[in-house]
């Protein structure tokens, strides 16, 4: 009896594992990737200073299986009333972003 449950949450795991795309395999620079892979992207923010009253701040996405880097956000600032964003692509895929 205990092997029958056993074995039914084997299936329905593997149910699971299947329908929420964990065991689709992408190639990444020619090796097989799990595509559901835990942490794969992630987000670091910049900032810094030019001159007296302007700066820069943004945001950039890191795909850690492929090692690619892409700026999603950027904007200029100045003094008050004085902001430019430069870009903003918070919005996109990550394949999309340029």
């Amino acid at each position: 009896m205990k092997i029958k449950y056993f074995l039914f949450g084997v299936g329905v795991t593997l149910m699971f594992l299947l329908l929420t795309g964990a065991y689709q395999v992408i190639e990444v620079e020619g090796t097989p990737t799990l595509a559901l892979d835990n942490g794969r992207y992630q987000l670091s923010s910049w900032a810094t200073s030019i001159g007296d009253k302007g700066g820069v701040i943004g945001a950039f996405v890191i795909d850690t299986v492929t090692g690619e880097t892409r700026t999603v956000y950027s904007r200029e600032y100045g003094s008050v009333l004085e902001s430019k964003i430069v870009k903003n692509e918070l919005k996109k895929p990550f394949s999309s972003v340029k």
